[in-house]
C-alpha cells in the first residue's frame, strides 16, 4: 500500500482517500502506483495548477474540439477534449491477462464475422439465437462471400473494458469495425509526458509510437504490390473523427480520400489525382460498411463510390477492415461471447463481458424491467441505419427518450448491467478526487497478433452514455504498461520497400491552394492596414487625407470592403472600417475571416500539413478570436495587424522548415504567388488612375506614391534599385517587371511558372504546359502597360523627366490597362482549376465517359 503520509504534499490526495473504497485500484495495485504517487506530491499546488495551464493550452493549439464550417456560436458551445495528468498503471501480471484477453476476443468474433458472411455454421447448429444474429442492422446480406484475406475481418480493433471492485476486468463494448480513439492515446502520451516527465521517468512506461507503424506494415500486406497505393477513406464530416484520421494518416504517409475523391473504373478504384486517375490497391475505410456503395447497399443518406464493392469482388482492391465486419461490434452478442470463444476456438473466455440483456427476448426483457434501476440502455449499434429502421433519423438526447425509443422497438436494444468500477484519482479544482474509469485496448490481428502496449482510459458515468462515444465530452487518462512486462514480438510483415511517390488528390491540392490564397490574403491585409494606420489618419490634415484617399479606397476595394471603395470623399473616421478590416468575421475578406478560411482549409488536409504548422494556425485562430471579445481601439488594432503579419511570416517559414517540399507543397505556394499577383493588380486597379489625376513628376516628394511602395513592401526596394525620388513610372516597372522584387506582378508569376513546372518531373508527361504557355504570354505581355513605357538609355539615369517621355497618363487608359490584366489573371485561375481540380479540361473530351 502506497504511504500517502510520508510526504507534506499529501494532502491532494486527501479528497480521493476520503471518497474512494477500502477496495480503491491504487491501494489494491500498491507497489505499481508509488512512482506516480510520489512524483505528483513533490508538485506544490501552484506548480500543478501551471502545468495543468500548460496542458489545456497545448490542447487547445492542437485544435482538436474545432470544427471546421461550422459557425462561431455552435463552436464555442463545444466542450474541449480534457486530459487528466494521473494515469492508470497496469502490473506486468495484469497487462499479459489484458493482452491475450483481447488477442483471444478479437479472433473469436473474427470468425464469427467470417462465419456469419460464408457458410453461417454457428447458426446451423444453433449456438446463438438467430434472431440476434440475423436482425443485426449492420449485417448486410449483399457482402456474402466477399474475399478477405486469411478470413480476416478485423484486422485492427479495440475493446473497452471496466474493472469491477473484486478487481475482475469485463468486457463493455466490442470496436471491430471503425475502432476510434487510436490518435488520442498517442497525442496523450506525447503531451503528458512533456509536461510531466518526472512521472513518466518514474514509471518507466513501454512506449506507444510504434504501433502506427505496424498499423501501417498491416496495410502494406493486403496487396501483393510492392509499393501499394493505400488511401484512408472518411466522409466529409468535420469532428474529433477526422482529427483521429488525418493524425494517423500522417503519421503513416497515407492520403486522405473522401467518396468523391474516388471513381470506379473498368473494375478498378482510382484517386482523382492533379495527374488524372491513379489507381488504389488498398484502402483503410473509416465510413460504415453500409455507406461505401450506393449501388450494392441503396441509402439516400450517404455518398458513398459505387461500383466499389464490385472492385472489391473481383480481387482488385483490398478493403481494411472488411466491409461487414460491424457484426462483431453487436452489443447483444455480449451475452453469448463465452459460447462464441468455444465454439470457435475451443477455449473458455479469459474475459467476461458485462451482465447484458437482450430486449428482444420476452425472458430477459421482464429480468431487465425488474432491475431497470440498476441497468443502462444502449442500441445495439452505433449506426445511422438503426436510428433510420426506429422511425427517426437521429436518436433521443437523454436517457429518458433513449428508453421510450428502446420500448418502441426491443429488437434493436439492450440493457447492460456495469459493475461500478474501482476509482482512479482524477485532478480537479487542486485536488485529486476519485472517479470511474473504463479502458479502451487496441489490437491488430494477423500471423502474429499485437496489443498496443497502453490505451486510454475515459473517466465515465454510466448514465452519460446515449449513443456514441464522445470523447470531448469526458476526461481521457493514459494508461501506462511497464516496460518490463512487454515481450518484443514484432509483427511478419513483408520488409518496407520503397518506390515512386503518389501524386495527391485534386480535393487536397485545391485546399492547400486555397489556404495559401487566403493566409496571403490576411497578411496583405494586415500589413497595409498598419501601413496606413502609421500614417494616423484621425491626426492628418485634409490635404494629406486626400492624397492618401486613393491608396484606402483600393485596400477597401481588394478586401472586399465596396461600400467604402466607392466614396468619393474620405471619410472623417476609418476606424469602424479599421475594425471591420480585422475583425469581422462576416465580412469575407476581413483578416479573422482570410485566416478562418485558411483554417477551414487545412482541416480538410490535416494530414498534408505538420503539427509545427498546425499549431502556428491554432495561436492564430485562438488569438483573433480573443481580440474580437475587446474593445476596438487604434492601438489595439495596430498591435494585432503586426502580429499577423509576423505570424503568417512564421507560418510560411515553419511551413518551409518542416513540410515536405513535394506537390502539396507546391500547391501551397501556387496559392500564395496567384493572390498577391491578384492583390497587387487590384490594389493598382483603384490606386494609380486616382494618382495619375494629380500627379507631377516635378514634385520633389509625392506622398501618394511613397505610401503605395509602402503598401506592398517595396520602398526598400524602390530605393535600392534606382536611388532617386518616387517617379509614377519607376515605381510601376518594379511593380509589374521586378524579377528581384518579391512583390512584382513579374516574381509572382516566375514563381508560378517554376511552381507548375514541377509537377511534371515524374517524367510520364508534361503537366499543365497549357497554364505555363498562359503565364508565359502573360509575363511577356507586361512590357506593353503603358506606366512601364521607358527607352532603355533612360533606365539607369537617377534623375528624369518624365514628362519628356510622352509616357500615356489617361487614367480611362490605366483603369482599363489593369481591368483587362486582372480579367487575365482570372481566366488563369479558372484554368488551374479546371486542370488539377475539377478536371473539366481532361473529362470533356475522355472517350470513356462520353461518346464521341
Amino acid at each position: 500500500m502506497v504511504n500517502t503520509k510520508s510526504s507534506p504534499a499529501s494532502e491532494y490526495f486527501e479528497a480521493f482517500r476520503r471518497s474512494a473504497a477500502s477496495t480503491d485500484r491504487v491501494v489494491r495495485s500498491g507497489e505499481a502506483y508509488e512512482p506516480a504517487y510520489k512524483a505528483f506530491q513533490k508538485l506544490s499546488p501552484q506548480e500543478l495548477k501551471a502545468r495543468q495551464k500548460r496542458l489545456v493550452r497545448a490542447i487547445d493549439e492542437l485544435g482538436f474540439y474545432q470544427f471546421a464550417g461550422l459557425p462561431e456560436s455552435i463552436e464555442a458551445k463545444l466542450e474541449p477534449w480534457k486530459l487528466d495528468p494521473f494515469p492508470v498503471v497496469l502490473r506486468p501480471d495484469e497487462w499479459r491477462h489484458l493482452a491475450e484477453g483481447v488477442v483471444q476476443r478479437a479472433l473469436a468474433f473474427n470468425a464469427y464475422a467470417a462465419d456469419m458472411y460464408g457458410a453461417q455454421q454457428i447458426l446451423k447448429e444453433r449456438v446463438i439465437p438467430h434472431e440476434v444474429a440475423l436482425g443485426d442492422p449492420a449485417f448486410i446480406r449483399p457482402l456474402c462471400g466477399l474475399p478477405v484475406p486469411n478470413n480476416e475481418y478485423s484486422q485492427f480493433g479495440a475493446f473497452d473494458l471496466v474493472q469491477a471492485a473484486d478487481g475482475e476486468w469485463q468486457v463493455l463494448e466490442h470496436h471491430m469495425g471503425m475502432p476510434f480513439g487510436m490518435s488520442q492515446v498517442l497525442q496523450n502520451r506525447r503531451l503528458l509526458s512533456e509536461i510531466y516527465p518526472e512521472v513518466y521517468e518514474h514509471l518507466d512506461a513501454a512506449p506507444v509510437d510504434g504501433f502506427s507503424t505496424y498499423l501501417l506494415e498491416m496495410l502494406r500486406a493486403q496487396s501483393s504490390q510492392s509499393n501499394p497505393h493505400i488511401v484512408l477513406l472518411t466522409n466529409s464530416r468535420q469532428g474529433q473523427a477526422y482529427f483521429e484520421e488525418a493524425s494517423i494518416a500522417r503519421r503513416m504517409g497515407l492520403s486522405v480520400a473522401q467518396p468523391g475523391d474516388l471513381l470506379v473504373r473498368e473494375s478498378r478504384v482510382y484517386l482523382k489525382t492533379i495527374r488524372g486517375l491513379e489507381p488504389i490497391d488498398v484502402i483503410y475505410r473509416r465510413i460504415e460498411s453500409a455507406a461505401l456503395d450506393p449501388i450494392t447497399v441503396p441509402n439516400h443518406t450517404a455518398y458513398g463510390v459505387p461500383g466499389l464493392i464490385n472492385v472489391l469482388r473481383k480481387g482488385n482492391v483490398s478493403i481494411v477492415n472488411a466491409p461487414g465486419v460491424g457484426v462483431a461490434d453487436n452489443r447483444a452478442l455480449l451475452r453469448y461471447a463465452d459460447r462464441i470463444t468455444r465454439y470457435y476456438l475451443g477455449q473458455p473466455l479469459t474475459l467476461k463481458s458485462v451482465p447484458t440483456f437482450n430486449l428482444i427476448d420476452i425472458d430477459q426483457r421482464a429480468q431487465a424491467m425488474d432491475l431497470s434501476d440498476d441497468l443502462v440502455i444502449k442500441p445495439v449499434q452505433d449506426q445511422d441505419l438503426l436510428w433510420e429502421k426506429c422511425g427517426r433519423a437521429q436518436p433521443g438526447g437523454s436517457p429518458a427518450q433513449l428508453d421510450r425509443i428502446a420500448r418502441a422497438y426491443p429488437r434493436y436494444f439492450v440493457a447492460q448491467s456495469i459493475p461500478r468500477s474501482i476509482q482512479i484519482p482524477h485532478y480537479q479544482n487542486g485536488h485529486f478526487h476519485g472517479q470511474n474509469v473504463f479502458l479502451r485496448l487496441f489490437y491488430i490481428i494477423g500471423a502474429q497478433p499485437v496489443v498496443l502496449c497502453g490505451g486510454f482510459a475515459r473517466n465515465w458515468s454510466p448514465m452519460h452514455r446515449t449513443r456514441r462515444l464522445s470523447i470531448v465530452s469526458d476526461t481521457l487518462k493514459d494508461i501506462c504498461v511497464p516496460d518490463q512486462a512487454v515481450v518484443e514480438s514484432e509483427p511478419k510483415r513483408p520488409p518496407m520497400q520503397t518506390g515512386a511517390r503518389f501524386s495527391i488528390g485534386s480535393r487536397v491540392a485545391e485546399s492547400l491552394y486555397w489556404a495559401g490564397r487566403y493566409l496571403e490574403r490576411a497578411e496583405n491585409t494586415a500589413r497595409q492596414f498598419n501601413t496606413l494606420e502609421k500614417a494616423r489618419w484621425d491626426q492628418m490634415p485634409r490635404a494629406e487625407r486626400h492624397a492618401y484617399w486613393p491608396l484606402l479606397r483600393a485596400v477597401a476595394a481588394a478586401s472586399g470592403q465596396t461600400k467604402l471603395a466607392k466614396r468619393k470623399r474620405p471619410p472623417r473616421d476609418t476606424l469602424q472600417f479599421s475594425n471591420s478590416l480585422l475583425l469581422d468575421a462576416s465580412k469575407g475578406a476581413s483578416v479573422r475571416a482570410c485566416v478562418r478560411f485558411a483554417r477551414n482549409s487545412l482541416e480538410n488536409v490535416r494530414e498534408m500539413i505538420s503539427p509545427e504548422c498546425w499549431e502556428v494556425l491554432e495561436e492564430v485562430t485562438l488569438y483573433l478570436n480573443q481580440q474580437a471579445k475587446e474593445r476596438t481601439t487604434r492601438t489595439r488594432l495596430h498591435e494585432l495587424s503586426e502580429m499577423i503579419v509576423s505570424e503568417v511570416a512564421r507560418f510560411n517559414g515553419t511551413a518551409e522548415r518542416t513540410m515536405l517540399h513535394d506537390d502539396s507543397w507546391q500547391f501551397y505556394r501556387m496559392g500564395m504567388f496567384f493572390e498577391r499577383a491578384m492583390g497587387l493588380v487590384s490594389l493598382l486597379e483603384v490606386a494609380l488612375p486616382s494618382i495619375v489625376e494629380t500627379y507631377h513628376e516635378q514634385d520633389e516628394e509625392n506622398i501618394a506614391l511613397t505610401a503605395l511602395l509602402r503598401l506592398v513592401g517595396s520602398l526598400d526596394a524602390y530605393r535600392r534599385e534606382f536611388r532617386s525620388r518616387v517617379y509614377l513610372g519607376r515605381i510601376t516597372r518594379l511593380l509589374m517587371q521586378g524579377k528581384s522584387n518579391p512583390s512584382s506582378l513579374n516574381f509572382c508569376l516566375l514563381n508560378l511558372q517554376y511552381v507548375i513546372g514541377t509537377l511534371s518531373i515524374t517524367g510520364e508527361k508534361e503537366v499543365g504546359q497549357g497554364i505555363i504557355n498562359d503565364l508565359h504570354d502573360l509575363i511577356q505581355g507586361l512590357d506593353a502597360i503603358s506606366l512601364t513605357q521607358v527607352r532603355a538609355a533612360d533606365r539607369n539615369r537617377i534623375d528624369i523627366d518624365e514628362a519628356s517621355l510622352n509616357i500615356p497618363t489617361s487614367s480611362e487608359q490605366i483603369e482599363a490597362e489593369f481591368a483587362a490584366l486582372s480579367k487575365k489573371l482570372q481566366h488563369l485561375h479558372e484554368r488551374i482549376e479546371d486542370r488539377f481540380f475539377s478536371h473539366q479540361e481532361s473529362f470533356a473530351r475522355d472517350p470513356m465517359l462520353f461518346d464521341v
